[in-house]
């Protein structure tokens, strides 16, 4: 079996294009996102695990433990209370000694409205936790992490402005895991840095698309990637791209 090891990791998130797009004064931004053949990420239903393998699902802790903040919205928090902590003792392909080193990324979760449950498993103390919740938001019941305060936009929260705000406590990398309007909001923006998709030999013929209103309506609009790499996690296949020039 493959290891998986730093170097592999540094690569696979852009870390050498980390400084250039750091000097602007916001983090690069890595964005992940698995789905099947057809492009869905969770059935009609709602349900979403587990659309890649164990492989797959192994690897992307060590890609998280590659950045330095794992970013979700509140749609995935509350479809899969999400716990967002890196973990690597259920894959010996992984070696974590980088998270025990300088600890686990913060886990951030955008919500607008401040509905994250006090209940969460983001909350559960084994990693670091900022919720961004919009200035008049209620948040009194998340006591148990970092409450920052981010203007509305016509979409959310302001994404520019919460990637200043994680940059400012030390955020040089984010790992964005979605889900698809939050994708959507950083596409619509042009805050994305670098793409790594996890596609499942499967097909759902329904339900959500991996990526939802990210402000192109026009094929002139269309963003275009350059393909860095393909390779294969157990029986998915892993597709890595940047933003083409």
């Amino acid at each position: 079996m493959t290891t998986l090891l730093g170097d592999a990791v540094g690569e696979l998130v852009g870390r050498d294009e980390w400084a250039a797009v750091n000097a602007l004064g916001r983090p690069f931004v890595v964005y992940k996102f698995a789905a099947t053949l057809d492009g869905r990420i969770a059935a009609a239903d709602g349900t979403s695990q587990w659309i890649t393998s164990a492989a797959s699902r192994a690897e992307v802790h060590l890609l998280r433990a590659g950045c330095d903040a794992t970013v979700i919205g509140s749609g995935t928090q509350r479809a899969d209370d999400p716990n967002l902590a890196v973990r690597g003792d259920d894959d010996p392909r992984l070696d974590l000694s980088a998270v025990a080193a300088k600890g686990q990324p913060y886990r951030v979760v955008v919500d607008t409205d401040a509905r994250t449950p006090s209940g969460a498993r983001v909350l559960d103390g084994s990693a670091p936790t900022v919720i961004a919740v919009a200035p008049d938001a209620r948040a009194d019941h998340l006591s148990a992490a970092e409450v920052i305060r981010i203007p509305r936009s016509d979409h959310g929260l302001s994404v520019p402005v919460l990637l200043e705000s994680l940059y400012a406590k030390g955020v040089r990398g984010v790992f964005l895991e979605g889900g698809p309007t939050l994708a959507g909001s950083f596409i619509a923006a042009r805050l994305v840095d670098r793409v790594i998709n996890y596609v499942a030999p499967a097909l759902l013929g329904a339900g959500k698309s991996g990526l939802l209103d990210a402000g192109i309506g026009t094929m002139a609009d269309i963003l275009r990637l350059e393909l860095l790499d393909i390779a294969r996690s157990g029986p998915d296949l892993r597709l890595v791209a940047r933003p083409a020039l």
